[in-house]
């Protein structure tokens, strides 16, 4: 039996502070539109990805993830002078800035500090 043509279906990933690294969880959306997602409670950021998915044989085959944004975060953006001003106890935090020449952080809401990397966004 010959499966159906595949289909591009679009996913934001929420991700949640976690123990060593943040933990995440996937759901489908029929946008990509950042200023329409509401996280859920607990979750800092998100992103967008789509992937390839096919009915054949009455099995779903899926895709690997393509087309992956930028990651959107709730909270306030740090320069490394202001982290130093504000937080000079952060000393962890300050060195993985200066030795991974980290220009911005950002404070989530949850408490938790995560490296700016370029097209990301903050909301908040």
């Amino acid at each position: 039996m010959k499966g159906e043509l595949p289909m591009r279906r679009h996913y934001v990933e929420y991700f949640y502070p976690g123990i060593f690294l943040s933990e995440s969880s996937v759901e489908e959306v029929s946008h990509r539109d950042f200023d329409r997602i509401v996280m859920p409670e607990r979750a800092f950021a998100f992103s967008f990805f789509d992937r390839e998915e096919v009915e054949q044989d009455g099995e779903t085959l899926v895709g690997k993830p393509k087309n992956i944004s930028p990651k959107c975060y709730e909270g306030k953006v740090y320069t490394l002078d202001e982290v130093k001003k504000a937080f000079p106890e952060a000393e962890t935090l300050i060195f993985n800035m200066e030795a991974n020449g980290w220009e911005r952080v950002v404070k989530t809401i949850r408490g938790n500090w995560q490296p700016l990397e370029e097209g990301d966004c903050v909301r908040g």
